[in-house]
């Protein structure tokens, strides 16, 4: 199986069919964020290939601005090193990835409107933030698809500087490496291995299917209109 049709079927499951996909292979509570990752707002979900993003504490002491230009030139070089990691988001790669960041839990605002905004453009495909989300409201309008551990408004500037791209990394409780697969949704964030992802659909996609049957026979007996969730495969 090619990614493009292994990360297609991946997008078709929800999290609890994945999970219980990892519990058949024996994979018990590996892959579960913790609880504090949760979605910038309700209904986001997204799957794809994790890129690796390490931030570390800074020791480098920052400048006392005179002026809003001087501040603006200590801003641009701070954060050319601790986004470092945007060099390696292209539009070619993005709608499959999904940026997951080793903040060690920090209250720093990696990410807000304007980064937001700018990562839908190049397609990234959802971020996955052990640290702070900022301008939430902004990124809520925009519709910046975000889960983290913390919100705020102070940026990462004198906080955080760059530790690694695409290097092993822990976030919210799991090791991820690169191109693991990094799904979202309500119900929180699971990392799979890519090398047993394969393994995972084989269970996932049956007990998806039998919820679906199931659900449907509850729907007739409520009353309630069929949707999309009773017919998951053949939705886009």
């Amino acid at each position: 199986m090619d990614d493009k049709e292994l990360i297609g079927l991946i997008r078709k499951c929800r999290l609890a069919d994945l999970g219980d996909g990892m519990d058949a292979l024996g994979l018990v509570n590996r892959g579960t964020m913790n609880d504090t990752m949760r979605p910038l707002r309700p209904g986001i979900n997204f799957a794809g290939f994790a890129y690796t993003v390490k931030l570390i504490p800074t020791r480098k002491a920052v400048k006392v601005c005179k002026d809003i230009k001087e501040y603006y030139g200590e801003l641009e070089k701070w954060c050319s090193d601790t986004y470092t990691f945007n060099g390696g988001l292209t539009r070619e790669t993005c709608p499959d990835t999904v940026v997951v960041v080793d903040m060690g839990g920090y209250p720093g605002g990696l990410w807000g409107s304007e980064i937001g905004a700018a990562s839908m453009i190049k397609g990234v495909a959802g971020v996955v933030l052990d640290g702070a989300c900022r301008d939430s409201e902004e990124a809520n309008i925009e519709g910046v698809k975000v889960f983290c551990t913390r919100r705020t408004f102070n940026h990462v500037y004198g906080r955080l500087e760059n530790g690694g791209v695409n290097v092993p990394i822990k976030c919210a409780g799991v090791a991820v490496k690169p191109r693991d697969i990094v799904c979202a949704d309500d119900d929180g964030v699971l990392v799979i291995p890519y090398e047993r992802a394969e393994e995972v659909l084989k269970f996932a996609i049956p007990i998806m299917e039998d919820d679906q049957k199931k659900r449907a026979e509850h729907y007739r007996n409520l009353g309630l209109k069929p949707d999309d969730s009773l017919d998951r495969m053949n939705t886009k």
